[in-house]
C-alpha cells in the first residue's frame, strides 16, 4: 500500500500538527499523529485531548489504509528530505511505515489506529464566517493582557463574542489578567441565529492562531467558526487543503467587564503622546526597576509627561517626553511593562491616554484605531 505526497506540504502540515500533539502523554498514542489514506486524499489528525486538528490534503494512492506514527519522529524525518515528492509505503505484517525519497529510506514503527482518540465533532448549526487576517489581528491586539498562570482559570482564557449595539453588530475579543484588560472589536456583517459568547484557553487559541497565520500566507480569506456549548471549531480552506481546528471551551461566565469601574466612559484629563518617544522614555526608567516590581511614577504636567523610578538599591531615574495634555494635571503609579505591551501592538505614531484620577483605571487608545481599548489599573499607594 503506497501513497505519493508533496514534501513541502507535508512539512508544513506537520509543523502545524506538532502544536496539537500531547508532549507529556501518559498514553503513547497521544504522541502520535493519525494518518488515513482514503480515496484520493490523506487525512492527518492530532490531539492532546483538549484541542484537536485535522488536515485533509490530496495524494496519489493505490489503496486505503489507516495508521498512527510518532509525530516528532515523522516530522523530524520530513525536515531532512529535499525531494519534491516522497512515497509512503505501509508494511502491515511488520507494522512499519517506510518513507522513500530519491536518496533516503526510513522505516518507523506504527501503532494501530484502533487505539487512537476519536476527534469530536461540534454538534451544532451555529456558525459564523469572518476574515482570516482579522482573526490573527484580534489575537495579536489582546493576547498580552493575560498570563497562562492565574488564580482564576477564567482569566487564562480569551473571551470571544458578538454584540449588538444600537442595531450594529460587533465581533469582540477580550482578554484580562485582572490588572489590565484589552478589547478589540470590528463591525460584524455576517449572520448568526445563535448568540456567540465563547471562552477559549489562551494556550489553545495561540496554536489556532498559528494555523490562521499559515492560512493567511496562502491567501485564505475566510474562516468558518462553528460552535456549541462545550466546543468551538475553526475551518480553513488553504488551496486544496482543508484544515479544521477545535478546542474545548470553559464552562462558566467571563467577568462582567463593561462597567464604569472597569472601563470608564468619562475622564478628567487626556494626553496625546508620541508612541516612540514614550517607549524610549520607559526603556530608560526600566533599567532601574525591571528586576524589582516594574512600577514607575507617571506625572502629567502641562505639555509633558514625567516618568521616574522608585528609590531603588540601584539608584533613581527621571526622564520626560513631550505631550499634548487637556485639562487637569495628574500623577499615578503604574507597571511600565503594561504600557510597553500596549505600545508594541499600537499601529499609530501617537497614542491617547485618559484618566479620571490616580485610583481609577487608565484608558489607552491607538489614535488611529478606535476599535482597540486597553485598560490598566494603577498602583494605589
Amino acid at each position: 500500500m503506497r501513497a505519493i505526497v508533496w514534501v513541502k506540504a507535508m512539512q508544513e502540515v506537520m509543523d502545524l500538527m506538532w502544536r496539537f500533539v500531547s508532549r507529556h502523554a501518559t498514553l503513547p498514542i497521544l504522541e502520535n499523529v493519525y494518518i488515513k489514506a482514503w480515496i484520493d486524499t490523506i487525512i492527518f489528525r492530532a490531539t492532546d485531548m483538549e484541542k484537536f486538528i485535522e488536515v485533509e490534503m490530496p495524494a496519489q494512492l493505490d489503496d486505503e489504509w489507516v495508521i498512527t506514527v510518532n509525530a516528532k519522529v515523522f516530522a523530524d524525518i520530513l525536515k531532512t528530505i529535499d525531494d519534491e515528492q516522497i512515497t509512503l509505503v505501509i508494511e502491515e505484517s511488520q507494522q512499519q511505515l517506510t518513507i522513500l525519497s530519491s536518496s533516503d529510506e526510513f522505516k518507523i514503527k506504527w501503532i494501530s489506529w484502533n487505539e487512537y482518540v476519536a476527534v469530536p465533532e461540534v454538534q451544532s448549526d451555529a456558525k459564523v464566517e469572518f476574515e482570516t487576517s482579522h482573526f490573527v489581528l484580534w489575537i495579536e491586539k489582546v493576547e498580552y493582557a493575560v498570563t497562562e498562570k492565574n488564580f482564576s482559570p477564567v482569566l487564562t482564557w480569551i473571551y470571544m463574542r458578538i454584540k449588538d449595539e444600537e442595531g450594529k453588530k460587533y465581533l469582540i475579543f477580550v482578554w484580562t489578567d485582572s490588572f489590565r484588560l484589552s478589547e478589540y472589536r470590528i463591525p460584524f456583517y455576517g449572520d448568526t441565529k445563535q448568540e456567540l459568547s465563547l471562552i477559549i484557553p489562551k494556550v489553545h487559541i495561540n496554536d489556532i492562531k498559528r494555523v490562521a497565520e499559515y492560512a493567511v500566507g496562502y491567501w485564505a480569506e475566510k474562516l468558518s467558526c462553528k460552535f456549541a456549548n462545550n466546543m468551538v471549531e475553526f475551518t480553513f480552506q488553504v488551496e486544496d487543503m482543508t484544515i479544521i481546528c477545535s478546542t474545548l471551551l470553559i464552562q462558566g461566565s467571563f467577568p462582567d467587564y463593561e462597567q464604569e469601574s472597569i472601563i470608564p466612559t468619562s475622564y478628567n484629563s487626556k494626553a496625546l503622546v508620541d508612541a516612540w518617544q514614550l517607549d524610549k522614555a520607559i526603556k530608560k526608567i526600566e533599567i532601574l526597576t525591571r528586576d524589582m516590581n516594574n512600577y514607575i511614577a507617571v506625572q502629567w504636567e502641562s505639555d509633558k509627561i514625567n516618568l521616574s523610578s522608585w528609590e531603588t538599591d540601584k539608584g533613581h531615574a527621571d526622564t520626560s517626553t513631550t505631550a499634548l495634555i487637556e485639562w487637569e494635571d495628574f500623577s499615578y503609579w503604574v507597571n511600565w511593562k503594561y504600557i510597553s505591551d500596549f505600545l508594541k501592538s499600537a499601529v499609530s505614531d501617537e497614542i491617547v491616554m485618559q484618566v479620571i484620577d490616580a485610583e481609577k483605571p487608565i484608558i489607552f487608545r491607538d489614535k488611529d484605531d478606535d476599535m482597540f481599548t486597553y485598560v490598566v489599573r494603577p498602583l494605589v499607594k
